[in-house]
């Protein structure tokens, strides 16, 4: 009788103790992740910006151009990271050097990108991007007709690349703000005088291996 109500006292307190040492010892807590989610979702935004570093084949392009820009982006990221980007923009006052051109001409731009992004913050409310791909510049100029004396609408487009890249930062899951830097490149013509106007030809000189930096910032949305 004394054997078994020792056996009972001694697992009574290994059960004390063990529940002593469960209360003593939680199981570790599951630490906050420093990434976004994975999910896949749009993007896109609504900016305004600057030009700056401008330069061109020509030397009818006033080098100083620092005008006013503005345009969109739409993009599609996988799991977050990566997609497919476009991009246009325009800049509706490019200034020149020369009285065969009446007014500023306007310079759109157009693009296909690839995308890719590395979002920080538990909602992934930090993500910087980088961005880079191929599509065309326009240029659309009133250029004088000699012939006539009178100024006549021209337009002409380059092949051209950009590369670039800044920071989406969101206030809320779905909107949020956008800031870009962004190099672009016109190819050059080596064959401007073949099968256009002399109209033509002049804007195409001054689209010629046209370059500039611009700088954007807006407004960005996700879903």
């Amino acid at each position: 009788m004394r054997s078994a109500t020792c056996f009972i006292a001694l697992a009574l307190a290994l059960g004390v103790a063990g529940t002593a040492t469960a209360q003593t010892y939680p199981p570790a807590s599951t630490q906050p992740t420093t990434f976004g989610p994975t999910e896949s979702y749009w993007t896109a935004a609504g900016f305004v910006g600057s030009n700056f570093g401008t330069g061109s084949d020509s030397v009818l392009l006033d080098q100083n151009n620092s005008g006013i820009a503005f345009g969109g982006q739409l993009a599609y990221l996988w799991h977050g990271y990566v997609g497919p980007e476009f991009l246009a923009d325009w800049a509706p006052n490019l200034e020149v050097n020369t009285v065969l051109v009446d007014n500023n001409p306007r310079v759109g731009s157009y693009m296909a990108n690839l995308i890719g992004a590395l979002p920080f913050g538990a909602n992934g409310q930090i993500v910087p991007y980088a961005s880079g791909g191929f599509g065309g510049i326009t240029m659309r100029a009133d250029v004088l007709n000699i012939a006539d004396n009178s100024f006549t609408g021209n337009s002409e487009m380059r092949l051209a690349t950009n590369l670039g890249g800044g920071i989406m930062a969101f206030a809320s899951r779905r909107i949020g703000f956008r800031g870009d830097v962004r190099y672009y490149h016109a190819s050059e013509d080596t064959n401007i005088n073949q099968g256009i106007s002399p109209q033509g030809e002049v804007v195409q000189r001054l689209l010629s291996g046209l370059k500039f930096w611009r700088t954007t910032g807006g407004v960005s949305f996700r879903w």
